[in-house]
């Protein structure tokens, strides 16, 4: 009697005991397991006040917000590559006694780096950008009213950027990013294409970056 009770004890509570078990351990002991997932594809967009200003001229930027869209690929857990289409505006003021004139550049940034993802939330990236220039307009000096500049005056460029970026709530995320842009000129040319400047981001990612293993 006694022997078949204790069969029949076994046999209910196996199941029970076997269903629970694997819940349990990852509970306790939490390895072995990736209970949270990457996904392979993402975007965002964000909004970017930056101060940019000439790397190699007298003059004092002006602050301006960049806006903006990113597509993230993850090649695995850890790294990954980014690439996106951003509205750049720069503004500055010459800061000489006989010029204080003003130039004000547009330009579409093209940028395509390597991201690195060290620990949970933080994604740290580096790589070029490509700059089409949209407009270039200013006041010369003398000048009253501002004025479109001849063509090659500016003309496109490519850079480069370092950015930090972190999830701070939810799908919103904070960054901090350095760039820099380059494009050979005539040294007698007053006018300078080579810019650096930080900027600060808000993003807003289109999809949860995390979600539970299916």
């Amino acid at each position: 009697m006694l022997n078949r009770l204790f069969i029949l004890l076994l046999l209910g509570v196996s199941p029970i005991a076997l269903a629970q078990g694997p819940g349990l351990l990852i509970q306790q002991y939490d390895e072995g397991m990736d209970v949270e997932y990457y996904r392979k594809w993402n975007f965002d967009v964000f909004v970017q006040p930056h101060r940019s200003n000439t790397a190699d001229l007298p003059t004092k930027a002006r602050l301006h917000l960049d806006l903006g869209a990113n597509v993230h690929y993850r090649i695995d857990k850890n790294f990954g590559l980014s690439s996106g289409i951003h509205y750049q505006r720069l503004s500055y003021r010459y800061d000489t006694p006989d010029n204080t004139s003003i130039d004000r550049l547009r330009f579409l940034r093209l940028p395509l780096v390597l991201s690195v993802y060290p620990v949970n939330r933080l994604q740290l990236s580096l790589g070029g950008s490509y700059h089409i220039l949209l407009r270039a307009s200013g006041i010369a000096p003398g000048a009253s009213e501002r004025s479109f500049y001849p063509p090659k005056t500016f003309v496109n460029s490519l850079g480069v950027v370092a950015h930090a970026q972190y999830l701070i709530w939810r799908r919103f995320s904070a960054s901090l990013s350095y760039r820099f842009q380059k494009r050979n000129y005539d040294p007698l040319q007053r006018e300078t294409q080579d810019f650096q400047g930080f900027a600060l981001g808000i993003h807003y990612t289109l999809l949860s970056p995390t979600q539970r293993n299916p």
